[in-house]
């Protein structure tokens, strides 16, 4: 097997596409509702807002109760990006973590 050359100094590695599926670990921030099986695999190329409408239909969450997500704790992305770029850039250890609330949590 030959060694791949090392990219010239100064030169950045060209970016990975997104994954075609997605694991996504969800966790509870506070006094928001567990649930039962926090892991599920979505395909990369769904956006972000669909995340969302399925976690309120997880759980229970009436139409006019909110819900806010966080990518790893640190920021609440827009519901438009697609989870595959969400994961290529925020993911680790083979999942995506998206934390989420029922009340403004971070900031």
């Amino acid at each position: 097997m030959a060694a791949q050359p090392s990219p010239a100094p100064g030169a950045e590695a060209a970016p990975q596409p997104p994954p075609e599926r997605v694991k996504l670990h969800f966790k509870a921030v506070g006094s928001a509702p567990l649930l039962r099986k926090p892991k599920l695999t979505v395909n990369g190329t769904e956006p972000f807002h669909a995340v969302q409408t399925f976690l309120a239909k997880q759980l229970q969450l009436p139409q006019t109760e909110r819900l806010f997500l966080y990518c790893d704790s640190a920021f609440s992305p827009v519901p438009t990006e697609p989870v595959g770029h969400l994961y290529a850039c925020f993911g680790r250890g083979g999942e995506l973590v998206v934390n989420y609330a029922t009340t403004g949590a971070y900031g």
